[in-house]
């Protein structure tokens, strides 16, 4: 999940998903200058800069410092800032997707003791959940619209289970636990977002590495690159891909979505992330958050707290 080097953005315009290759930062060599030549620059004299311009160069960088963060953000807002992802908007977000830092550089997570809205950075929300058909673990087409009557707790993560998903996996399976005789309610869905591993075959893996594959409420949902481009599209996930590495990178979301397919809450799932890539956290904060899961699906069954 996951800097730069992770400059490959999957499109989310209206003419179809494509994978864009990163900048080749390669300079030109060096024009070749014969031994005269060289000797003749040596003997220039380098030019004296005016007490004037060194002050204007001054002025200008200390302008720059305060002026360049309104320029990004102003680039920002028009789509034109490489640095930033504006793409992805639907009623399901209300702002921009951020990317996820890259390895090495785990993002800060709300502290063990603040409220469950703020540790799981809820956010309500009061829109139609764009609907979907994709495939599962088992082959069969799932539908959001199939799940009528239930409340569903939405969740992004690849098949090969190599970013935040043996975290998210670890807390869905304690949310089922804790939700008691509401579990027949809840459908966990989880959408694939690893554009490099595309078939069913990673669902399995998903499946057996997380325990989720026990869960009968729960599909690990997938399909070709399009599909999956207009899914992430509508729910605002921004996946990325290294050319260099190979490495995805996605932001991480979680959607409430209540019995009348509306959306109710979206949640930040996060992890610590170590040097070599895997992402953990500890138990005391997975039961929390599997607490929290359990408790916001109730709440988008209608259940008052």
């Amino acid at each position: 999940m996951p800097s730069s080097g992770f400059t490959d953005i999957v499109s989310r315009d209206d003419t179809g998903p494509a994978v864009s290759t990163e900048e080749d930062d390669r300079q030109p060599d060096p024009p070749q200058l014969s031994e005269a030549e060289r000797a003749a620059a040596f003997r220039r004299s380098e030019p004296k800069v005016p007490p004037k311009f060194a002050l204007i160069v001054v002025a200008v960088l200390v302008g720059l410092g305060v002026g360049g963060t309104l320029l990004e953000h102003l680039l920002s807002s028009v789509g034109l800032n490489p640095g930033a992802t504006t793409a992805g908007q639907t009623t399901a977000t209300t702002s921009a997707p951020g990317l996820i830092a890259p390895p090495g550089s785990a993002p800060s997570a709300p502290e063990m003791g603040a409220p469950l809205p703020q540790f799981m950075g809820i956010s309500p929300r009061s829109a139609s959940a764009p609907n979907f058909s994709l495939e599962d673990q088992a082959g069969h087409l799932t539908s959001l619209a199939d799940e009528r009557g239930h409340a569903v707790v939405l969740t992004f993560f690849d098949g090969p289970c190599q970013d935040i998903c043996p975290v998210v996996s670890a807390e869905v399976v304690q949310a089922a636990d804790d939700l008691g005789s509401a579990a027949s309610r809840v459908v966990f869905l989880t959408v694939n977002t690893d554009p490099l591993a595309l078939s069913s075959a990673p669902a399995s893996t998903a499946a057996v590495r997380t325990g989720l594959g026990s869960l009968a409420t729960w599909h690990f949902l997938t399909s070709n690159l399009t599909t999956l481009n207009a899914v992430w599209r509508a729910y605002g996930v921004s996946v990325n891909v290294s050319r260099t590495s190979g490495i995805v990178a996605h932001n991480d979301v979680m959607y409430f979505v209540d019995p009348s397919g509306r959306l109710r809450y979206e949640a930040t799932p996060f992890a610590n992330e170590n040097p070599t890539g895997g992402f953990s956290l500890p138990p005391a904060s997975i039961a929390r958050w599997g607490q929290g899961i359990a408790t916001y699906a109730r709440q988008s069954l209608g259940e008052t707290p």
